[in-house]
C-alpha cells in the first residue's frame, strides 16, 4: 500500500515513469485513457514525453522532420499519488515502474524540471549532419543551382553550411541550408 507522499499537494507533482523503450507515446495515450475510464482526472493530471524535432535530409535534399525522444524509456506523469492513481499508472501496459526508492515514487525536484526544460529548449531542433568541412557538394537550389563547391563551415545548430562557390572565376562563400546542397557523386 502506498500513501500520499510527503510534499504532495492538490495540484500534484511530476514523477518519472520507466517504460519499455519505443512505447512512450502508446503508454501516454493508455494512461490518459485509463485516467478517464477510472474517473481519476483529479489525481492523474498530465503525461509528458520529452521529445525534440530531429531533421534529416533524404536523397534529393528533402527535409524530413520527426519527433525524437530525449530520454528513451522514460516519461513524466503529473499526479497526486494515492493508492488508486499509483496502481493505475503502475499497471498500465509497458510501464515497468516509477523512478524512486522501492515502491515509493519520488517526485522530480523543481531544479531538475527547470534543467529538463532547458534541455528541451536547447534541443528544439536537431539536424543529422552528413556534411563536413572540405566535402565537395553540388548546390540544388536557385540561384546557385548545379554549382559545385567546397564546404568551409558547418553550423549544426542552425542547419546551415558555408560553401565556396565559383562566381565570376572567384571563390565566393555562400551560406545555404542543409537541404540546398547534396554530396557530390564520385
Amino acid at each position: 500500500m502506498i500513501t500520499l507522499g510527503p510534499g504532495s499537494n492538490e495540484r500534484g507533482e511530476w514523477y518519472v515513469i520507466r517504460v519499455i523503450s519505443g512505447t512512450e507515446e502508446t503508454v501516454k495515450e493508455s494512461i490518459m485513457q485509463r485516467r478517464e475510464a477510472f474517473g481519476l482526472e483529479d489525481a492523474i493530471l498530465d503525461v509528458f514525453v520529452p521529445t525534440h524535432d530531429s531533421v534529416s535530409l533524404r536523397s534529393g535534399g528533402t527535409k524530413v522532420t520527426r519527433k525524437k525522444n530525449i530520454f528513451p524509456g522514460y516519461i513524466l506523469v503529473k499526479m497526486v499519488v494515492t493508492n488508486e492513481s499509483w496502481y493505475i499508472v503502475r499497471n498500465t501496459p509497458n510501464v515497468t515502474g516509477f523512478l524512486g526508492a522501492g515502491t515509493i515514487p519520488v517526485p522530480v525536484k523543481g531544479e531538475e524540471l527547470e534543467r529538463l526544460q532547458g534541455i528541451l529548449t536547447e534541443k528544439s531542433e536537431e539536424y543529422e549532419i552528413r556534411f563536413r568541412p572540405g566535402d565537395m557538394v553540388i548546390v540544388t537550389k536557385w540561384p546557385f543551382e548545379e554549382s559545385e563547391g567546397k564546404i568551409i563551415e558547418v553550423n549544426e545548430a542552425k542547419g546551415l553550411v558555408k560553401v565556396n562557390v565559383n562566381l565570376l572565376w572567384r571563390d565566393t562563400p555562400v551560406e545555404l541550408d542543409f537541404a540546398s546542397v547534396k554530396s557530390q557523386s564520385r
